[in-house]
């Protein structure tokens, strides 16, 4: 094997990134101006925003926009957030304009602009899902808003958007842990992340926690407020049954459920209350009821810091304090008892609630008949009601479940609530004794206690009383109290006697003003990454006992077990399910999973037990991502990452798919990637996507993931699947696969069909597979050339693979995977310029690479690599406006038709596209295009001559047999004259970010650079698995 040293001395303005120069080129005019906002907004109040408001320190929209940043930054990790309202910047905007034109003429309401996030439960009419966290009820509409939601509007509220949840209000099965539903995933809580974030208004709470929001919604039927709120350290209030209108909010119990605030401090719990208590029609019994219970004032006026002076309060430890078992946690119980008295209040200590063993238990008490009898029947009434559903009743519920469930992770925690509540039949003998009896529990016991010692309120260490007040009706506060030993927040919970909220706001303000305990959650970025690894190390390394070991199996691998009965297809979904589930929450490498792909296992698996031809080979029953703009007719978006192609539908199957399920091929799921392939604008980050967030490198999370197939490269490097599918113009497959260490394979231009892929340049797109984060991905050379074989040739909707067809061997290209594959090869070695990129470790392993691969030479290489100069920027803003617009006119449905469309779409929702961030210059300059004119024809020549002159000249000249090398510089090279290229991982630097080398050749040298790329790998087989380094 000999070497070619290829030099290159006077190279600048290198187009490292892929289309770098294009940016400074085309983009040099336009500044992006930052409108940051002095005001400090973490951990401030209502009245500190509306007094800001009011300076012109702050606006409504930097307060939303603010929120929108956290979310995107802490929900990865937390899960409190379930969807952002598209609208929210439009309507801090119209706040904005709203306070402008009133200067002072009228009081506005304490919410007017301030942001609030409702619970997965509380219905609106707007663009955003009402679901209590479950997908049966994905893309039901509601009738109206509920009414505490049109009550926040007429406040002037933001509707931030929805939290998350325990999906169901945990009344699917109380085998699920709190926090979790399918649509949002396990919830965590901020302050201690292996610590029950209770429910089920654990989003609420923990957005609260987190300055994600200042001021949410929660509902409660038993403890869903004030558990969520004492667990993460925020103020919850439930108030008494019918204060606050149930309508529009999916039910549990209506003799039982409550709409009320979760917020940081009690005096914006108490603005919240003001805004949304009231009588509404539509929940006419209850709320006429407690109508008048509401004082004519509002309740900020019982907002009073010597609120506890006369105050009557009765303590109950019996049972509640026994469950902390933490000498702090008591210890900070008796400090608070004490200030309660210093600040004016008389205590009576270890009062007892008489038969609390009977409250506390739901089957004694009779609650739990109630609830399941209600719930039925309310459900069935919320449902009827929705303009348009997929379910209509429980049962239809229950029959999604059982068809859809490892969605809904069935087996894990089943729906056995559900099951008893469908077989009850309305509200009979045993319902109404269980009702009479629940009265008679609290009137009884409860009412009983608190009148005979005239309490003003009871207080009650922790959330276990809810129980106590759940049963009846009656209202409770909750208020921070400090942190146990684990560090896990814990609150003290003041409740009362239905309407006696004035009381209790005094009596919890007052005590929170006395004692401050609240602290703000900090995120430890370090702590979080280092606890990410352990989960990731920790996670489950097979679903099949320990005879095979899932993670890091090559395609040989998987299928000698499938050969050995070790191993089904299914369990391999399974698998990756579950890891995709556990960890893209983190590093957002997949964007949907497909509702088929057990079903498709289940097809491989019998194939292969009636020994169906080719069902022991190659791809046939192995999971593969596609990068999220590549077509499948099935129940899978197909969107560039972009919400503009939500929903729509692509004709048919891209042709690399229908050649994926002719091998047999599971279609997994959709990999994120960078928005519309990074061609929108530049200003984005790699691996950011509106609809998938921001992908992270699993090695480093800190670190680049380079893009555009980010999300194939970054799941398939993380295990979330062996193999994954990319697209690239110029460098998104090599430049993810070199900065995740995995495999990336660029094929000749037309090798693979483009036809039903979301185009960039027809010219230049080509269809790959890198293994790792988030390209076309393998982990190995060879089953990166597994799914080579199963996806080159020829397709007539593209016509470019007819031109290329005679570049594939006879025989496939695994031929071509040899030990030996350097011998007699010749490659040419290029340092400059891209070693002037690389780190010293870099370097040093690069130097060391070409000892392993034997000798070194000389030559020269040069015009070329500046994409500048080369006119590739001008080619393919043109390109991508034309080929944009037929790919658009193609689809059977979609909700733009133009790039012109896109670039409305963007601007309409900008706040959920992030165009303020960004930007989409790109797109504009592309629009202003008119077709390929002479500038464009200019450009296309001048890239031929570059090719003809320059690289080919290079690999000709030197008789060479592929390129090589260090990092992913050399993609703009291949990218124009529609070369091939491999990158193979190399290393990683002193920080842990990977590197690799890439080798490319000539059009239809794939045979020689698998040769040079695999025998380079079998000697020196660098890759490890990530390591999620903060």
């Amino acid at each position: 094997m000999k070497m070619i040293d290829i030099k290159n001395p006077d190279t600048h303005l290198l187009c490292y990134a892929p289309l770098i120069s294009l940016l400074l080129l085309l983009l040099s005019n336009l500044a992006q101006t930052a409108s940051g906002s002095p005001f400090p907004i973490e951990e401030a109040t209502v009245q500190e925003f509306q007094l800001a408001f009011a300076q012109n320190k702050l606006t409504s929209k930097q307060l939303v926009s603010f929120y929108i940043d956290q979310i995107h930054a802490l929900n990865p990790l937390l899960h409190s957030v379930i969807e952002l309202n598209p609208d929210a910047l439009a309507q801090a905007e119209e706040a904005d304009e709203g306070r402008e034109r009133n200067k002072g003429d009228r009081p506005l309401g304490d919410l007017h602009g301030i942001p609030v996030l409702l619970k997965d439960s509380i219905g609106t009419k707007d663009k955003l899902n009402t679901t209590c966290g479950s997908y049966a009820l994905l893309g039901s509409q509601v009738p109206r808003d509920a009414h505490v939601v049109e009550r926040l509007r007429n406040a002037g509220a933001v509707i931030l958007g929805k939290a998350s949840l325990s999906e169901w209000y945990r009344f699917r099965t109380f085998q699920m842990p709190n926090g979790w539903s399918a649509r949002g995933g396990q919830s965590v809580n901020p302050y201690v992340e292996w610590g029950d974030p209770c429910g089920s208004s654990s989003g609420s709470a923990i957005s609260v926690a987190a300055n994600m929001v200042a001021v949410s919604l929660g509902t409660e039927t038993d403890c869903s407020i004030s558990c969520p709120s004492d667990h993460n350290s925020v103020v919850g209030l439930k108030p008494t049954v019918g204060l606050t209108s149930r309508a529009g909010v999916v039910p549990v119990a209506p003799s039982m459920d409550s709409i009320g605030p979760i917020c940081r401090t009690v005096s914006d719990a108490v603005y919240v209350l003001d805004a949304i208590a009231g009588y509404d029609p539509r929940d006419h019994e209850a709320t006429k009821e407690a109508a008048k219970f509401i004082p004519a004032g509002g309740y900020k006026e019982f907002l009073k810091a010597d609120g506890l002076r006369g105050k009557r309060l009765g303590v109950v430890r019996n049972p509640f304090q026994l469950s902390f078992n933490d000498s702090i946690v008591e210890s900070a119980f008796n400090h608070h008892l004490e200030v309660l008295r210093q600040g004016g209040a008389t205590v009576f200590d270890n009062l007892e609630v008489s038969g609390i063993d009977i409250i506390l238990d739901p089957n004694k008490s009779g609650e739990m008949t109630i609830m399941l009898a209600e719930f039925k029947l309310a459900i069935n009434d919320y449902l009827g009601e929705l303009v348009t559903s997929p379910v209509r009743s429980l049962a239809d519920i229950i029959d999604f479940n059982s068809r859809n469930p490892e969605l809904e992770s069935l087996k894990e925690y089943g729906q056995k609530l559900f099951i008893a509540s469908e077989k009850t039949n309305g509200i009979g003998k045993n319902e109404i004794r269980a009702r009479k009896y629940m009265e008679k529990l609290s009137k009884e016991r409860f009412e009983k206690l608190m009148k005979e010692n005239e309490l003003d309120a009871m207080v009650t260490i922790g959330s276990g009383a809810s129980r106590v007040l759940a049963i009846g009706g009656y209202p409770g506060i909750t208020v921070p109290a400090g942190y146990g030993s684990t560090g896990m927040p814990f609150g003290i919970c003041f409740g009362g006697l239905k309407g006696m909220e004035p009381k209790l706001i005094e009596v919890a303000y007052a005590f929170e003003q006395a004692t401050k305990s609240r602290f703000p959650y900090k995120d430890n970025q370090k702590q979080m990454s280092n606890l990410f690894n352990e989960y990731y190390q920790e996670g489950t390394a097979t679903t099949v006992g320990n005879a095979f070991s899932i993670r890091e199996a090559s395609i040989n691998d998987l299928q000698l077990a499938f050969k050995d009965n070790q191993l089904s297809s299914r369990q391999l979904v399974q698998f990756y399910i579950g890891e995709i589930n556990r960890l893209n929450p983190v590093i957002r490498g997949v964007i949907e999973i497909n509702p088929d792909a057990l079903h498709q296992a289940d097809k491989a698996d019998y194939e292969r037990r009636v020994k169906a031809p080719g069902s022991l080979v190659g791809l046939h029953g192995i999971p593969v991502l596609l990068k999220d703009n590549i077509g499948t007719k099935d129940k899978l978006n197909n969107t560039a990452g972009s919400f503009a192609l939500l929903r729509s539908i692509v004709p048919r199957d891209a042709g690399v798919v229908m050649k994926l399920r002719k091998a047999g091929a599971i279609i997994l799921g959709k990999a994120s990637m960078s928005e519309w392939a990074s061609f929108r604008s530049l200003k984005a980050p790699n691996g950011f996507s509106a609809r998938g967030g921001q992908g992270k490198n699993p090695y480093v999370l800190s670190a680049d993931p380079c893009g555009s197939s980010s999300g194939p490269a970054i799941s398939v490097a993380a295990n979330l699947v062996a193999v994954s599918l990319g697209t690239e113009t110029d460098g998104s497959i090599l430049c993810p696969s070199n900065a995740n260490s995995v495999v990336g394979i660029k094929p000749t231009v037309g090798l693979t069909s483009r036809a039903g892929v979301i185009p960039v340049s027809p010219r230049q797109d080509t269809v790959g597979l890198p293994s790792g984060q988030d390209r076309p991905i393998c982990r190995t050379v060879a089953d990166a050339v597994h799914v080579l074989d199963a996806i080159v040739g020829i397709d007539y909707y593209d016509y470019a693979t007819l031109k290329v067809a005679n570049y594939i061997p006879h025989g496939g290209y695994k031929q071509f995977l040899n030990p030996y594959g350097l011998r007699w090869k010749r490659i040419g070695v290029v340092r400059n310029p891209f070693l002037g990129f690389a780190s010293k470790p870099e370097s040093q392993a690069f130097e060391y690479h070409l000892r392993t691969l034997r000798q070194s030479g000389n030559a020269n290489i040069n015009d070329i690599l500046n994409s500048t100069g080369s006119g590739e920027g001008a080619a393919l803003v043109a390109e991508f406006k034309i080929s944009l617009n037929r790919y658009l006119k193609d689809l059977v449905a979609s909700p733009v038709r133009s790039l012109a469309d896109i670039i409305a779409f963007n601007q309409k929702f900008a706040g959920v596209e992030k165009i303020k961030e960004f930007g989409q210059d790109i797109f504009l300059l592309a629009q202003a295009t008119n077709g390929i004119g002479r500038t464009e024809k200019a450009a296309l020549l001048n890239l031929g001559r570059l090719t003809a002159n320059g690289f080919q000249k290079v690999m000709q000249d030197n008789k060479l047999d592929a390129l090589v090398s260090s990092g992913s510089g050399i993609a703009p090279v291949l990218a124009i004259g529609g070369f091939p290229g491999i990158n193979v991982p190399a290393g990683y630097d002193d920080g842990g970010v990977p590197f690799g080398l890439n080798f490319g050749g000539l059009k239809g040298s794939e045979p020689k650079l698998i040769q040079i790329a695999y025998a380079f790998e079998q000697a020196t087989k660098i890759r490890q698995p990530p390591t999620f380094k903060a």
